[in-house]
């Protein structure tokens, strides 16, 4: 009988225990779209604003390839000018505060901007682009 009352003395005092559980809000979107009209067609000073956002979470693991254009950081941290560079294919990344750019080489020239954004941990593209330039 003592033991009985033990246990459900115990259970009764783990029953009424109160847990907390703290959970660390990360915003783990990862944006990439055209600011104002959403189109296909690079057209100078008109649609080839680009707004990237970087969650902290993969930044070390995306890096962004250009074929034929090359993106230029503007004044706002998550703005990115898309220019024309015919025949040139670069690279960015952001694994911090700083914007990197790289050459990496050259590519068949073209009126058509190829964008992909590749999880270096895994070597996986998973968003792929063409725009075409006017």
């Amino acid at each position: 009988m003592k033991f009985i009352c033990s246990i459900l003395l115990f259970i009764s005092f783990s029953a009424s225990a109160q847990y907390s559980l703290k959970v660390k809000k990360e915003d783990n979107r990862f944006l990439f779209f055209q600011k104002g009209i959403k189109t296909d067609t690079i057209i100078k000073n008109k649609s080839d604003l680009f707004y990237i956002k970087l969650p902290d979470s993969l930044k070390n693991n995306i890096q962004i390839f250009l074929k034929n254009g090359q993106f230029i950081k503007t004044d706002t941290d998550t703005l990115y000018r898309l220019i024309h560079i015919s025949g040139m294919k670069y690279s960015h990344s952001k694994p911090d505060s700083v914007f990197n750019t790289l050459l990496e080489g050259n590519c068949t020239p073209s009126k058509n901007i190829s964008i992909e954004f590749i999880n270096t941990k895994t070597q996986g593209a998973f968003l792929k682009n063409i725009f075409i330039v006017k």
